[in-house]
């Protein structure tokens, strides 16, 4: 039986992109048959080094030398993979410069100073290098995402601020042709002929309804 609306071959997958935990799968299950690295890598789509990867960050420790060796697990093998994947992300800029920080929230508590005054004092008497300070903007950032242990009820100032938003002029949908205010100024005197204004009352909002047509020279 047909299936139009469906395919049964297997995407090919793309280079450079991660395995998933179907192809963790497919790695436990050819490797249990004995199929080589290669032939994996070729039904996989992937380098052969990369199966091996794969197969020794999937294979647990052995905790004795009793029982049997364990194999490769693609569940193991996903969990440490996820776990890899949260461990690689960049620390957050506060956090690589603490020295700094805690001594911005001291002075924040001790002499009620603000960011900026922290920021600026220290750049002023150069007390820290500029590699372990961060910038005014970064450190409000940490304050509204509950980076370090100020909250925005103790800056007053920062509630007071607005965000900022970029003022856009806006512009009528159903705006077609050009607009009268760009008419000549001979229109409003009314001394020449040939100058129409028109105007349409549309019953309903569909437009279904009936509507009233309205054209005046303006000089007659």
């Amino acid at each position: 039986m047909d299936y139009p609306h469906s395919i049964t071959d297997a995407e090919k997958r793309k280079n450079g992109k991660h395995l998933t935990d179907i192809d963790r799968g497919t790695i436990q299950a050819l490797n249990r048959d004995g199929m080589s690295l290669r032939k994996i890598a070729g039904h996989i789509g992937c380098s052969p080094s990369t199966v091996l990867n794969e197969l020794r960050r999937g294979t647990p420790p052995r905790k004795s030398n009793r029982g049997r060796i364990p194999g490769y697990s693609a569940k193991h093998d996903s969990e440490v993979y996820r776990a890899n994947r949260t461990r690689s992300r960049r620390k957050h800029r506060v956090i690589m410069c603490t020295t700094f920080v805690n001594w911005c929230i001291e002075m924040m508590r001790t002499k009620d100073w603000s960011i900026d005054a922290c920021v600026g004092y220290a750049k002023l008497h150069k007390l820290f290098p500029k590699t372990e300070m961060v910038c005014t903007h970064t450190m409000y950032n940490a304050v509204w995402a509950e980076l370090i242990s100020i909250t925005p009820t103790d800056l007053p100032e920062a509630l007071k601020r607005k965000q900022r938003t970029e003022k856009r002029s806006r512009e009528h949908k159903r705006k077609y042709g050009e607009s009268i205010d760009s008419r000549d100024e001979i229109t409003e005197k009314r001394i020449e002929f040939g100058h129409w204004e028109g105007d349409t009352v549309v019953g309903t909002r569909d437009g279904g309804g009936a509507a009233t047509l309205t054209l005046i020279e303006k000089m007659t």
